[in-house]
């Protein structure tokens, strides 16, 4: 019975201990001794199951001196809770570890640890892991050079977290995606990205954030040659960050420095930097900032005449950036991709000592609590110190704080007016293309109107001059005639006032509301009005107009005039490619345009494709951003296909393109049939 009791107050002891070492540990997270503090408990202590994957999580996230450490950290986390089914802290370890592989470089192991968090994650059902598992996938695509799929999955992190409470998260994908651009050279839309992470930043008060923010523009500043800004950016980033040991980033800020100064003639301040940058690399193993660092410094000792040390900093760049990009290293990528499969490690450390005493587990627990809250009492006292200090620091920082909101307030209003008076010019121009074509679609049923009118008025007089006979049969003629002109008169008359209707409904200002729409006669309508349009422009312009209906398309439920909208865009743009493809001469080549539409099991797909110049794939990438065009300057605003993919995505539906230069464009709408 003194047994069972014994045992009975061990396990309960235990748990206590664990669950104080849980509360304390994020405490403890703010001092640089915390990873050996954790590790000496990890391998002496004896704790519950919970409190052990606490423990590990920790490990493998203030461990930052050691990366191989810290993945042994995450390693065995994974194997702990893969063993007992717990799936938070299993995302943790597949997480963790992805982040050590990445910055390690190994790109695979990275990107199949992060799919494995994103399978953990949707299983869990908690929106930041999800998107925090897309954004590490993202990280690790533009780490590859593979912009298309990190920018698709940046974004499903950016939207998939903005509907959770996670903003730091946030405001790390969307800095993330603006390096990408950065790197892609897209600099007027990475510096869109750098300021809306560091405003979220600045709203958490995350300096660290704020810092890589910072820095970022930093870079591009110095790529689009503004060097003062971009030097005042990355010093104040640096600054920053040493403070933190955040020492990836410092690695690019340095070489970003040496750019400058290189630029301006400085070699040795070039050099300088340049060095100091793969000292850091080399100390924290940082294997693609080596291989940067090394480049750089072979092409500054060659330009100094220094051949010797110019061949064996190349040597080193060589090395390292065949480790990183390696053909093993791409194809296990693109394997990853296609199939992914789990794998796990088994543990080489053993968390358990069941040999031990219960005399020596009850007094390590006394002794264990004691520590515990006389560490609690130190930090505490500490903290209040620095609360107060930093309070102090607050009040004199809120008034500045309070001026930058107010210019960030105003800039971001005089953006909404600009981008509201961009997307009218565009809706404008889009009207005036319509209305030329409605003018040439609402001419023929007014000349009806006209020639019958005029037709009757003969008729009228024949018909008093045989009534004035007394011919009663040419009477009764003459009037059938006058009848028949009557009923084509009110025919055409009708068609013009539909087409008349039509227009202003098109042209409203309220809400518009989603209806059954008979989409075949619907894209008709916009064929011909796209046409007849661009012909009033151009009378020289001619092409073939090709039409492919499924007679099963039927009704669905859409806004028409916004469907109609993306329907004369993209015809528009059809005609346009082929006019081009036209004036450059090309012998025995007929202009064609084909729409057609399609009805699946769940939905139906609606066709533009034209035999014009077609687009390269840099071109295709970038066609759905906003203002970006390849028509001539003055022909387009760059927003009519970024419109038009916003309408789209309202009605539940895709947009794909599939273009070959020289060959044609072929656009396919792709839309949820909910018809009746």
């Amino acid at each position: 019975m003194m047994n069972t009791f014994k045992a009975f107050l061990n396990k309960r002891i235990l748990c206590l201990v664990g669950l104080l070492f849980i509360i304390t540990l994020n405490v403890l997270a703010q001092e640089q001794k915390v990873a050996d503090s954790l590790t000496k408990i990890y391998h002496e202590g004896k704790l519950p199951d919970t409190a052990k994957l606490e423990l590990l999580r920790q490990l493998s996230f203030n461990e930052v001196r050691n990366l191989n450490l810290s993945l042994t950290y995450a390693e065995e986390l994974i194997r702990l809770a893969t063993k007992e089914g717990n799936d938070k802290y299993l995302f943790y370890g597949y997480f963790q570890k992805g982040n050590k592989e990445r910055i390690l470089a190994n790109y695979p192991e990275a990107l199949d640890a992060y799919l494995n968090s994103a399978n953990v994650a949707e299983k869990t059902k908690v929106s930041a892991r999800i998107g925090n598992a897309f954004g590490a996938i993202a990280d690790v695509y533009a780490k590859t050079d593979n912009f298309s799929n990190a920018m698709l999955y940046y974004r499903k992190a950016i939207i998939t977290l903005r509907n959770s409470p996670d903003s730091l998260s946030v405001a790390g994908n969307i800095l993330n995606a603006g390096e990408a651009f950065r790197n892609n050279k897209i600099y007027d839309s990475a510096l869109i990205y750098f300021k809306e992470s560091e405003k979220i930043f600045k709203q958490l008060d995350y300096l660290q954030g704020q810092a890589y923010a910072m820095g970022n523009m930093g870079m591009v500043y110095a790529s689009t040659s503004n060097d003062n800004r971009a030097e005042k950016n990355i010093n104040k980033a640096i600054s920053v960050l040493e403070a933190s040991k955040d020492y990836e980033p410092i690695c690019e800020y340095l070489i970003a420095m040496c750019d400058i100064y290189q630029k301006n003639n400085d070699n040795q301040k070039a050099l300088n930097y340049a060095q100091r940058s793969l000292s850091l690399a080399e100390q924290y193993n940082l294997k693609e900032q080596i291989s940067i660092a090394n480049l750089k410094l072979s092409g500054l000792y060659e330009k100094n005449s220094e051949p010797y040390q110019a061949l064996n900093h190349y040597k080193d760049y060589i090395i390292y950036r065949d480790s990183i990009r390696n053909i093993d290293s791409v194809q296990k990528i693109g394997n990853l991709v296609k199939n992914f499969e789990v794998a796990q490690k088994q543990s080489e450390v053993d968390l358990l000592n069941r040999q031990k005493k219960l005399q020596r587990a009850l007094l390590f627990a006394v002794v264990f609590v004691l520590i515990i809250i006389l560490v609690l009492a130190i930090i505490l006292f500490r903290n209040n110190q620095q609360k107060q200090r930093a309070f102090m620091l607050i009040s004199k920082a809120k008034a500045i704080t309070e001026d930058q909101r107010d210019q960030t307030n105003k800039a971001l209003e005089k953006l909404k007016r600009t981008q509201a008076h961009l997307i009218q010019s565009e809706k404008m121009a889009s009207l005036g293309e319509l209305t030329a074509g409605i003018a040439h679609e609402i001419q023929n049923p007014l000349n009806f109107v006209t020639n019958f009118s005029e037709i009757n008025t003969e008729l009228i007089t024949e018909l008093q001059e045989e009534n004035k006979k007394g011919n009663t049969d040419a009477v009764n003629a003459i009037s059938g005639e006058i009848f028949k002109n009557e009923e084509k008169i009110s025919h055409h008359g009708k068609r013009a006032d539909a087409i008349v209707k039509g227009m202003l409904e098109h042209s409203r200002s309220h809400a518009p509301e989603k209806k059954l729409t008979d989409i075949n006669a619907l894209t008709a309508e916009y064929f011909r009005l796209s046409y007849h349009g661009l012909r009033a422009k151009d009378k020289s312009f001619n092409a073939e107009m090709s039409t492919d209906f499924d007679p099963d398309a039927g009704k669905i439920n859409i806004v028409p005039q916004e469907l109609g909208r993306v329907i004369l865009n993209l015809v528009n743009n059809a005609f346009y490619a082929v006019s081009a493809r036209s004036k450059e001469g090309p012998e025995k080549f007929s202009p064609t345009v084909t729409v057609s539409t399609k009805r699946t099991n769940d939905q139906v797909l609606l066709s533009v494709k034209d035999n014009g110049t077609g687009m390269t794939s840099q071109v295709k990438e970038k066609i759905f951003q906003p203002f970006f065009t390849t028509k001539d300057p003055g022909l387009g605003t760059g927003l009519g296909l970024s419109i038009s993919y916003d309408i789209v995505k309202s009605h539940g539906g895709e947009i794909t393109v599939i273009s070959e230069p020289g060959v044609g464009s072929e656009f396919t709408i792709i839309l949820p049939s909910d018809s009746d």
